[in-house]
């Protein structure tokens, strides 16, 4: 067996290069020394969490419905991918069938299932735009419903994008904006209330080191909006003593970057740590349209090296993969003629075998980073459209599931 033994006191191109060096022996039986876990059975006390994001729009829901015509879900999309190219793997088939995921019987399987495999935290994408809420009968009336949800701990990502129509748009056309992202201090109060009132209470939402995770998904624009880093450090602290107040800990505010410069705004406004919710190019596009995993791999281990250098402690995200074409027009010509999302690369060469090697690198950057994340990312449980996903497909079944609990094995409070 070979092993792999941290040197903690790192630049980043000396970690880079320790991650590489250790490539050589990522075979399944290495095993990641220090004071942490063993990358061949991760239970302990010091594994860190497996946190899945959790996209929750595969259920008929009134806006959706008024957008896109009466029974709509993203799973047409799905059923209809045609293939793009030779070997391309199109239409996705989940094992599980085109599950419901406001139907708490849907989740109680999903959640079964995952926990089963080592993941502890769906972290739910999470739509807010000035009071008006999409999606939220997925967490509401599925999860927290349903009969197991108990054996999993869940979190909200605040998705403060705006929201477009991205599925099957006209290419070459700009997208309508169905409702626009707008950030001020009284919507802010205005929904960490309403998380009081039907999330933070609940036994099993996700606590960091005994505070409440919450994580938004575009830091910058929040943090301009808001007025700055330290009117946003000051919304925090009114929104902690507002949680005191309902005899709730406080905040762990956490955000998406994808660079060390925007960590450090983060950090300035308040924010404890930082990942980055998916790797999907490595920008290394070839002639056919495609990109290999293995630089995607590449690119999240360059990726995880910089944020060394980040002030806040950052999670890993591990990708499993990126195809977006199920969101994309049939009669767009392969290769797509330029890129636009969805209109993007796909990328192929991804395998479960090639997902676990990257699992267990991330975890040997969880043990070499000396701020020590508290978790991984994974990327993604069921982002069927955009050909991330972990619950099983018919090509591979739990193949990557399998992975995860190889790598990190189970939480022992279950």
């Amino acid at each position: 067996m070979k092993t792999f033994v941290p040197n903690h006191s790192l630049n980043r191109r000396e970690f880079l290069t320790q991650m590489r060096n250790a490539g050589l022996g990522l075979a399944a039986g290495m095993t990641v020394l220090g004071n942490s876990f063993s990358a061949n059975a991760g239970e302990g006390k010091n594994r860190p969490e497996v946190v899945a994001v959790y996209y929750p729009h595969w259920h008929k829901y009134d806006h959706g419905i008024s957008w896109k015509g009466e029974g709509w879900t993203e799973w047409e999309g799905v059923k209809v991918a045609p293939p793009r190219f030779p070997g391309h793997a199109q239409p996705k088939k989940p094992v599980m069938g085109y599950l419901g995921e406001s139907d708490p019987k849907c989740v109680d399987r999903e959640i079964n299932l995952a926990a089963d495999h080592g993941i502890d935290v769906f972290l739910y994408c999470w739509y807010w735009y000035s009071g008006v809420k999409n999606m939220e009968e997925a967490l509401e009336q599925g999860f927290l419903k349903a009969p197991s949800s108990k054996r999993m701990k869940f979190a909200l990502m605040w998705a403060n994008h705006d929201r477009k129509d991205q599925f099957c748009p006209e290419f070459g056309k700009p997208r309508t904006t169905w409702l626009p992202a707008r950030h001020s201090p009284r919507d802010f109060e205005r929904m960490i209330e309403y998380g009081i009132e039907h999330y933070f209470r609940e036994p099993n939402y996700w606590r960091v080191n005994g505070k409440l995770f919450f994580s938004i998904y575009l830091a910058k624009s929040f943090i301009d909006q808001i007025g700055g880093p330290e009117k946003t450090r000051a919304l925090f602290e009114k929104m902690d003593a507002r949680l005191a107040k309902a005899n709730l800990p406080p905040m762990h505010w956490s955000t998406m970057v994808s660079d060390v410069k925007t960590a450090a705004m983060a950090r300035e406004a308040g924010f404890l740590s930082t990942s980055r919710y998916n790797i999907n190019a490595a920008g290394k596009e070839r002639p056919d349209g495609t990109e290999q995993y293995e630089d995607l791999m590449d690119a999240h281990r360059e990726h995880w090296a910089k944020m060394t250098e980040s002030p806040l402690v950052n999670i890993p995200v591990v990708t499993m993969g990126w195809d977006a074409t199920p969101r994309c027009r049939a009669d767009v010509p392969w290769p797509f003629p330029k890129k636009e999302y969805p209109y993007v690369p796909v990328v192929v060469g991804n395998t479960p075998e090639k997902y676990e090697q990257l699992l267990r690198d991330a975890a040997k950057y969880i043990e070499a980073d000396p701020k020590k994340p508290f978790a991984v990312l994974l990327y993604a449980l069921n982002e069927w459209t955009e050909g991330g996903y972990l619950f099983p497909e018919e090509r591979t079944g739990n193949a990557y599931l399998e992975a995860i609990k190889r790598t990190f094995g189970k939480s022992t409070d279950r």
